[in-house]
């Protein structure tokens, strides 16, 4: 059974090292091996929420910063410093930095945004300022004034 596994995986780095001499190291190594952690976004009670994926890192590697109405996230996932690169079979994580910027609503209050992380999620929430909110405005009627 070793014997297989053995072959199996040199069959695979046989193949990668094809694919490396066609398209070059550093090309193959970006395009394979490059971070870029899942996003999303949404509202609910009055609250901007944007969640970001960033299983395997440690929250003191992730940096959330706001710059105007900017908000810049910076993460960075790192390989195993203990594996030799000779040891390798297989890499399907990515590793490296990542850094994604977006605009803020002008409606998010920038002194009340907090960042959390929970199992391998980023969430940050970000409220609506008071003043934005929506508010009722009461109608009166004045044609039964008497």
């Amino acid at each position: 059974m070793l014997t297989l596994s053995n072959s199996f995986f040199d069959l695979w780095d046989r193949n990668f090292d094809e694919l490396r001499n066609q398209t070059g190291q550093g090309e193959l190594e970006s395009k394979f091996y490059s971070f870029t952690p899942e996003v999303e976004s949404y509202q609910k009670d009055n609250n901007l929420t944007f969640r970001m994926a960033v299983p395997g890192i440690d929250p003191k590697d992730v940096d959330v910063s706001i710059q105007g109405r900017y908000i810049t996230i910076k993460a960075e996932r790192q390989r195993p410093a203990d594996v030799k690169e000779e040891n390798w079979h297989l890499r399907g994580f990515g590793y490296g930095r990542s850094e994604r910027t977006w605009i803020l609503p002008e409606s998010v209050d920038l002194n009340k945004i907090e960042a959390n992380f929970k199992n391998g999620v980023l969430e940050i929430r970000m409220p609506a300022t008071e003043k934005l909110l929506p508010q009722k405005i009461e109608v009166k009627r004045l044609d039964l004034a008497a």
